[in-house]
């Protein structure tokens, strides 16, 4: 994976989980599946660009 994606995940990961302690310290019950769905959502869009960038690469070298 290029590095470029993991300065932009890695911050998301920490914001979410800022989010999380913060609330429930405040006494808001969350339901950490949604931040977990958020996650894989945005992880599996991350992944299916970096295929279909792949795949068009492999094209316009024939």
């Amino acid at each position: 994976m290029n590095r470029s994606f993991l300065i932009i995940i890695l911050p998301a990961i920490a914001v979410g989980l800022g989010y999380i302690f913060v609330l429930h310290w405040l006494g808001y019950e969350l339901e950490p599946f949604r931040f977990i769905m958020a996650g894989a959502g945005a992880l599996a869009a991350v992944i299916l660009v970096q295929l279909y960038q792949r795949r068009k690469a492999a094209r316009k070298g024939r």
